[in-house]
C-alpha cells in the first residue's frame, strides 16, 4: 500500500462524504474501481481543467494503482492523454450520482482503549495522522486482515495505550475471529494486536 495524491474539483470530496460515510467509502470505492468503473464514452470530459483544486491523498493497493494506470493507457489508445487525477474525479463523481438518492450512512460507533507494544504508535505515525490511522486500520481489519496464528502474551513486554473509535462492525469482526480461535476473556485485544502487527508489516512491505 502506497500513498498517492490526486487533485479534485473544489468541494467534490465533501460531496462524496455526504453520500458515503468515510468509514464505508474505501471499500465501496475499491470495489467500484476494480470491478465496475469504465472510462466514459466521451473522453473530453476527462480533459477539463480545474482551478484551485483540492489535493487529497489516498492510500492505495498495488491492484488499485495498476487499474488506474490501465485506464490511462486505454485512454492513450483511444487518442486522449488523461491523468490519474482526472480518472479519480470521474470515479468520485459517478459514485456521488449512484448514491445521492440512497446515501450510505455511518454505522454505529464504538470506542475502546487497547494495550499495544510500546513504540507502535510512533512508527505508525510516520505513515498516518491519528485519524487516518484508525480509518485505514479499520479498513484493513474488515477487508485484508489474515490472522497470523501467533498470539504471544503481552504481559512480559512494555506496553502503551491506543484509543480506537470506529464502526461497531469492526469490533464485531474482531470478536468473531476471537471466537473462531476459542478465545474467551481478552480475545478481542489479542486479535486487535495481531491485526496491528500485520497492518504494520503490510505498510513496511508496500513502502
Amino acid at each position: 500500500m502506497n500513498q498517492y495524491s490526486f487533485s479534485f474539483t473544489p468541494g467534490l470530496i465533501n460531496e462524496y462524504k455526504k453520500v458515503i460515510a468515510p468509514n464505508k467509502g474505501k471499500k465501496i470505492f475499491r470495489n467500484y474501481l476494480l470491478n465496475e468503473y469504465k472510462l466514459p464514452t466521451d473522453l473530453y470530459v476527462l480533459q477539463q481543467k480545474i482551478s484551485n483544486p483540492d489535493i487529497q491523498a489516498y492510500w492505495m493497493t498495488e491492484a488499485e494503482i495498476n487499474k488506474l494506470n490501465s485506464f490511462v493507457e486505454e485512454a492513450l489508445i483511444r487518442g486522449f492523454k488523461v491523468s490519474k487525477s482526472a480518472i479519480m474525479r470521474n470515479i468520485i463523481q459517478n459514485l456521488i450520482e449512484l448514491y445521492k438518492n440512497n446515501p450510505i450512512k455511518q454505522g454505529e460507533q464504538k470506542q475502546q482503549i487497547f494495550h499495544i507494544p510500546a513504540g507502535t504508535k510512533s512508527r505508525l505515525n510516520k505513515f498516518f495522522d491519528e485519524g487516518n490511522l484508525t480509518f485505514e486500520l479499520s479498513n484493513f481489519i474488515m477487508n485484508d486482515y489474515i490472522p497470523s496464528n501467533e498470539f504471544p502474551s503481552a504481559r512480559k513486554i512494555e506496553l502503551e495505550l491506543i484509543h480506537i473509535k470506529t464502526d461497531i462492525e469492526v469490533f464485531e469482526e474482531l470478536d468473531e475471529i476471537a471466537n473462531d480461535y476459542g478465545f474467551k476473556r481478552g480475545g478481542r485485544a489479542k486479535i486487535f494486536r495481531d491485526a496491528l502487527v500485520q497492518f504494520e508489516k503490510k505498510l513496511l512491505r508496500d513502502n
